[in-house]
């Protein structure tokens, strides 16, 4: 069920954060960079609706601008962005306003998916995913944010669009799943590699 809808700015990209990630962005476009000048300015946070195969998707993510790392004689620059919340993209239009960059309705939703699936939780544990869980002596009924799970397994964008678009706690865990045991597997290989190389 939808939370909330609001109009903010938007930056369409073929990238895709979750909440509390950061990455940097490089700014070329002039109706871009007078995006950051004004976000700079404000203070507000604007969207970056996840675009595949050049085609504009349904879910994106809420940003804020952390820093301008870099700018040079042309306005360019480098900044860093850090994700706030995932929203579903109802509406866009390129140039609504005086402004030269697009504009977007979203709307959020409750994204409180939280897991107590054991196979999932011992997985995690057992990988050492670098997540914000605690996940300390394993208990009954203990859960596990799958958010943090998709952040410490380091996904493509692409990946992390995926698993967010599910939009099923179950889908979302059976996701998470197969990506644990993958890394479990190649972590193994890796292992008996090494074993036998101290061997020869």
């Amino acid at each position: 069920m939808p939370i909330s809808t609001k109009q903010i700015p938007i930056f369409p990209l073929e990238v895709f954060l979750l909440p509390g990630e950061e990455l940097p962005i490089r700014i070329f476009e002039p109706r871009y960079q007078e995006l950051v000048n004004d976000l700079d300015k404000t203070g507000e946070s604007f969207g970056i609706p996840f675009v595949l195969n050049e085609k504009i998707m349904a879910y994106g993510s809420e940003v804020e601008l952390s820093n301008i790392v870099a700018r040079n004689s042309l306005g360019q620059m480098v900044v860093i962005v850090k994700g706030v919340r995932n929203f579903h993209l109802l509406q866009y239009s390129e140039a609504p306003t005086s402004k030269p960059y697009g504009s977007g309705a979203i709307e959020y939703i409750d994204d409180d998916f939280r897991s107590t699936n054991p196979e999932l939780i011992v997985l995690a544990k057992k990988l050492k995913l670098e997540i914000s869980e605690n996940l300390g002596i394993l208990v009954k009924d203990e859960a596990i944010s799958l958010a943090s799970v998709a952040k410490g397994l380091m996904m493509t964008s692409e990946d992390k669009y995926t698993f967010y678009s599910l939009r099923s706690k179950t889908k979302m865990e059976n996701f998470l799943i197969k990506r644990l045991r993958f890394i479990e597997q190649i972590q193994k290989q890796e292992k008996l590699l090494a074993n036998n190389f101290s061997l020869n």
